[in-house]
């Protein structure tokens, strides 16, 4: 039976996508037989990697500590990291390992790859050619960003065919668009550290056109601050927060327009047909918005920094009264991606690892 290793890290500070995405490809190797552990340090993203029942090696927090912001880590702390992960390697007798992680070097990559039969990274940006036995990139930006193979035989998963979305989103039906925008929904990453679900809805809330509008909150494991959402709530009947929920794609059908962060998200409203503003919270982001809405799937809100109460307000009245515009949309969205990324990129691994 295979042995794969999984070393990604979730919290307020880093997000909560790598782990997100990990887990969808942990249970694609689960249900191929794998055995699955991961190597992780920090309470939120191992809270809800045991929340899914596999087995984490918990990894000490660096003497630098966590993160600061959306940043690539502190590349001082990949020493200790090589150790740390070799000797999870050796406890497991792993076979794979995968790395899910912008704090990478091509030294720590370099490191790792004799203690494993096949060494996987998982990217977002191409920063330098990777020394890895398969790279996978399942954005719509995967196939546009110029890879360089590190060597002949190092395999490629790149573009949305290798898309790492959830299981709940294969196989959708065809969403019904509402002639009138009922319910919103708002979900601004799995930990939210600029505190933007709160500002959008009390943005929303400002304005009279949307009294009677529901507004769906989503709270992922990484936020750390939810005492203020809660107050909203308790003074706004129209105002429901969801946390950590195990169905999201009943929240996505169920409203009728969202307002997301960018990252893994996008493709999951994408595979529910809700038409969506998307925004920037960090760098990785940039491309992937960009693209998604120069092709006509989002409309781009840009930098979450640079977005105004007017800006917000305006943009989501135009959407939501172009009931045509919503439609179409909705179609093509649902067009984007098939839910079958997973089973792929659990196939070529154990394809050429057995």
């Amino acid at each position: 039976m295979l042995n794969i290793g999984i070393r990604a890290d979730g919290s307020k500070n880093i997000g909560m996508g790598h782990i997100m995405r990990c887990l969808s490809l942990a249970k694609g190797f689960r249900d191929a037989g794998a055995n699955v552990y991961f190597l992780s340090r920090h309470e939120q993203g191992i809270t809800k990697i045991r929340q899914n029942r596999f087995e984490v090696i918990e990894m000490p927090y660096q003497k630098s500590g966590t993160p600061k912001g959306f940043s690539y880590g502190d590349v001082s702390e990949l020493k200790e990291d090589v150790q740390q992960i070799i000797a999870g390697i050796r406890a497991f007798n792993l076979d794979v390992l995968i790395i899910d992680s912008y704090n990478v070097t091509k030294e720590f990559f370099l490191e790792l790859k004799p203690h494993v039969k096949k060494l996987c990274y998982i990217d977002d940006v191409n920063r330098f050619p990777y020394p890895v036995d398969i790279l996978i990139n399942g954005n719509i930006t995967g196939t546009t960003l110029n890879y360089t193979k590190y060597s002949d035989d190092q395999i490629m998963l790149l573009g949305l065919k290798y898309n790492l979305i959830r299981d709940e989103f294969k196989g959708l039906p065809e969403r019904k668009i509402n002639k009138d925008v009922r319910e919103i929904m708002i979900t601004t990453g799995g930990s939210d550290p600029f505190n933007l679900s709160l500002r959008l809805a009390e943005i929303i809330l400002s304005d009279e056109e949307f009294k009677g509008v529901r507004l769906n909150i989503v709270v992922g494991s990484g936020f750390t601050d939810v005492d203020s959402l809660i107050g909203l709530c308790r003074n706004n009947k129209n105002v429901v927060l969801h946390e950590n929920v195990s169905k999201m794609s009943e929240i996505m059908l169920r409203s009728d327009v969202a307002i997301s962060a960018g990252g893994s998200t996008l493709y999951e409203l994408c595979a529910c047909g809700t038409p969506t503003l998307g925004m920037v919270i960090a760098d990785n982001q940039i491309e992937i918005v960009d693209m998604l809405s120069a092709e006509g799937y989002i409309t781009n809100l840009g930098w979450h920094s640079e977005l105004s109460d007017r800006k917000v307000l305006d943009t989501l009245k135009l959407l939501c009264k172009d009931y045509d515009r919503r439609v179409s949309v909705s179609r093509e969205m649902q067009k984007l991606v098939d839910g079958e990324g997973v089973r792929r990129v659990v196939e070529e691994i154990m394809k050429i690892t057995s």
